[in-house]
């Protein structure tokens, strides 16, 4: 997969759930490096989706999960879940994708936060978003 691929299905899952694509691309970055073929504790692709949580939930199996553009598809659609929850706190809705509802990972928000840092050289703003 090139890389000008992988960046338009970020971008269009992404602003198709409302999100802006760089949260979604630091998102992605924290989770698998940008490798749409990791496996990590029954977790899945690029944004790393739960199987077993989520499978049943959406529909998919492992093989959907490995492929970009599901995986993308679905981890997106369980941001926007939990952004929904979260009242439009995009920090809250990762804290969340990353932990659940009983979590204790603290490391993660942070961690989409300076990779956001990295791969656009400045922090996030509010007024930086397209969330809907």
């Amino acid at each position: 997969m090139t890389r000008l691929l992988l960046i338009s299905y970020i971008a269009y899952h992404a602003l198709t759930h409302g999100f802006d694509p760089r949260v979604v691309a630091a998102q992605v970055f924290v989770e698998s490096s940008f490798r749409p073929q990791v496996v990590n504790h029954g977790c899945y692709g690029l944004m790393q989706v739960s199987l077993k949580t989520w499978g049943p939930v959406l529909g998919v199996t492992r093989e959907d999960l490995l492929d970009p553009w599901t995986n993308l598809w679905a981890g997106t659609t369980i941001l926007r879940h939990y952004l929904d929850k979260s009242k439009g706190d995009i920090w809250r809705a990762l804290w969340l994708y990353n932990n659940g509802y009983k979590g204790k990972n603290n490391k993660y928000v942070p961690q989409v936060r300076k990779a956001y840092k990295l791969l656009y050289g400045r922090d996030y703003e509010k007024t930086d978003t397209s969330i809907r």
